[in-house]
């Protein structure tokens, strides 16, 4: 059911923590959060990376399977990677996810931590899923920082290593009420995901993408998350991802846009829904991301 497939991901700075996947009648994107412990157990570049990648071949060999619901694949994804997992579990890794799946004349979301979702009506309207919790917490670390450089004179980056104990603070709060729901190999987090169910026939388009992505609406004057969906279809994500980090580079000081980093792992999937029978692939192979269940740009 889904045409003009886009899935590509590409690496901020060091190695990529996201994963993307694809086929004719799914698509998602899962972004892994750096671990602030810096101790991997499981992958020596990054945990988040390795979480990814394996969530990322489970939900591709999984989500064909027409008769588990979105929920029952990640639980049973997370029993897996549960099994799999080889460190203590206070240092379990965790991650933002968003899968889009045609199932009958219907089509799925679940939507978990801070990525983000949108889908095209038939009217033209686009219909938007955003986490609030979580970047309601980073705003409130970004505000620090902001006041930080402008108490000492320091640097973003340098403020960022101050801030590190306030974001382990908040990074502690994940699946629990007093904090936000994310994904992490115990499952804990996916009964508490956002989920919506829309008449197939009504739709035209749907998008899915890392906060890593969605931080081209801060650069973009006007930009919202509808706005971002009919870029991505127009433009493509490949177009966009190159404006992106021009942006990003040319806001070297995290001034103009404060973040936590220069760059971070910049992921997007989108289709178009259509009931012809060719499926085209678009996107390239990112040999520096995880072992590759989807596609990936360098």
């Amino acid at each position: 059911m889904f045409r003009d497939i886009q899935a590509v991901t590409r690496a901020g700075l060091h190695a990529n923590e996201d994963a993307v996947g694809a086929g004719k009648d799914f698509l998602f994107v899962v972004d892994g959060a750096t671990g602030l412990s810096h101790r991997n157990y499981m992958d020596p570049r990054s945990d988040a990376r390795w979480f990814a990648g394996q969530t990322a071949r489970l939900l591709q060999e999984l989500l064909p399977d027409r008769h588990l619901s979105l929920s029952d694949i990640l639980h049973t994804a997370m029993d897996t990677v549960l099994r799999r997992w080889d460190g203590p579990a206070e240092a379990l890794p965790t991650a933002a996810i968003a899968v889009w799946r045609c199932r009958g004349d219907e089509l799925e979301l679940l939507r978990l931590g801070d990525c983000g979702a949108s889908a095209e009506k038939a009217d033209g309207s686009v219909l938007c899923w955003q986490e609030r919790e979580l970047t309601r917490l980073d705003a409130l670390v970004l505000e620090q920082m902001l006041a930080r450089c402008r108490d000492t004179g320091c640097t973003m980056e340098e403020a960022r290593r101050w801030a590190t104990p306030i974001l382990q603070k908040h990074r502690a709060l994940h699946n629990t009420p007093e904090g936000y729901w994310a994904l992490d190999p115990t499952g804990v987090g996916i009964d508490h995901a956002q989920t919506a169910r829309l008449p197939l026939r009504e739709c035209r388009s749907v998008c899915a993408y890392s906060d890593g992505f969605a931080q081209l609406i801060h650069f973009m004057p006007g930009w919202d998350a509808a706005a971002l969906h009919r870029m991505l279809l127009e433009q493509g994500a490949q177009t966009l991802m190159d404006s992106l980090f021009e942006k990003q580079e040319q806001d070297r000081d995290m001034l103009l846009v404060p973040r936590f980093k220069l760059r971070d792992d910049t992921t997007a999937a989108a289709a178009r829904i259509g009931w012809e029978e060719k499926h085209e692939l678009l996107g390239q192979q990112d040999p520096a991301g995880p072992p590759s269940v989807c596609t990936h740009s360098q």
